[in-house]
């Protein structure tokens, strides 16, 4: 983005795929200190709270869908209160940000579509915005836009693969992380199945 503005003056665009708005507030925050942000529009999966409230105006947390993008499976984001506070006038953070919604068919449709048509491999995370992309294009969005990747798409090469029939090539350093011993245990949904685990280490 900002390679762009010092060689042509122009602002980049950000779609940011958000579940907890860490990424997406950190861009909005960064808009609002000066650094030269165009406009920013969030992809979301089928959890629709943020999506619903910037076209509403009635904040609405509900409980989590679980998804394809699963890092982004929040229902009552934390981080919603910072952006709130930012922007405490409803229509001045309409004017602000967009959203838009994908869901899990949306997700595998973008995976396979663009493994085909632009050789490019997508995690369903990215693969939200890589969609919302798209509905920006139809629409007749202009101007140069910055598709967030969150994940590479190995980390999620099950779903990459069923959709594109080739595996995602892995980073060596993915690679030792995934190499490592996994240390796990499940426990009953509670804080007293936690004390207690936590109790015995």
């Amino acid at each position: 983005g900002l390679q762009l503005w010092r060689d042509s003056g122009r602002r980049a665009n950000f779609i940011v795929p958000t579940g907890n708005l860490g990424n997406a507030l950190a861009c909005i925050w960064a808009r609002h200190i000066g650094v030269p942000i165009g406009e920013i529009v969030l992809a979301t999966n089928a959890n629709q709270s943020i999506t619903e409230y910037l076209r509403t105006g009635e904040w609405a947390p509900r409980p989590s869908v679980s998804t394809l993008a699963n890092a982004m499976d929040v229902g009552d984001p934390s981080n919603m209160e910072r952006l709130r506070s930012l922007h405490s006038d409803f229509d001045e953070l309409q004017g602000q940000i967009g959203a838009s919604s994908v869901d899990d068919i949306e997700i595998r449709g973008t995976i396979r579509r663009d493994s085909h048509e632009l050789d490019r491999l997508w995690c369903p995370h990215s693969a939200t915005a890589a969609k919302v992309f798209r509905r920006l294009l139809a629409r007749g969005a202009r101007g140069h836009w910055v598709i967030v990747a969150t994940a590479h798409p190995a980390k999620f090469n099950e779903i990459v693969e069923a959709q594109t029939g080739r595996a995602a090539p892995m980073p060596e350093s993915l690679a030792r992380l995934l190499a490592l011993p996994r240390q796990e245990k499940e426990l009953d949904p509670t804080l007293e199945a936690l004390r207690a685990e936590l109790q015995k280490n």
